[in-house]
């Protein structure tokens, strides 16, 4: 995974490299090892502006902020970033046919089924 930071209207800085690549790094759960991402970071009329493009097998991701910090721009974000992915994944994951949850499979079973034992006369007998 690469992310590309480029700086319009602002002199690059090295933190804000350093804390964007640390972001993008927290992807890795959603995103394939060929993934790339473009991160802008401007500033526009006393506002921080953050713009990232991710692509990963095929499909593009855009996430955008402004806010008066440019610290916060950029966790916004990124944050909006990460539900775009969780979002995708569990799409992704729910169309591949595996059913519910094997918790709630298993609650259904117990409460729909009989019981495996019956009693008769304080013994307890067990169905095999």
């Amino acid at each position: 995974m690469q992310l590309e930071v480029t700086f319009r209207r602002l002199n690059p800085r090295d933190e804000i490299r350093k804390r964007a690549e640390a972001l993008f790094a927290k992807f890795d759960r959603f995103l394939d090892p060929a993934a790339e991402g473009q991160l802008v970071v401007s500033v526009e009329h006393q506002q921080a502006i953050c713009e990232l493009v991710i692509t990963s097998r095929g499909q593009t991701f855009k996430a955008e902020n402004t806010d008066e910090q440019l610290r916060a721009s950029m966790d916004k974000v990124f944050h909006n970033m990460e539900e775009q992915l969780r979002r995708f994944k569990d799409k992704r994951t729910d169309r591949r046919g595996r059913g519910p949850d094997p918790v709630e499979r298993l609650a259904r079973e117990v409460v729909t089924s009989e019981p495996d034992w019956e009693e008769e006369d304080d013994e307890v007998v067990e169905r095999v």
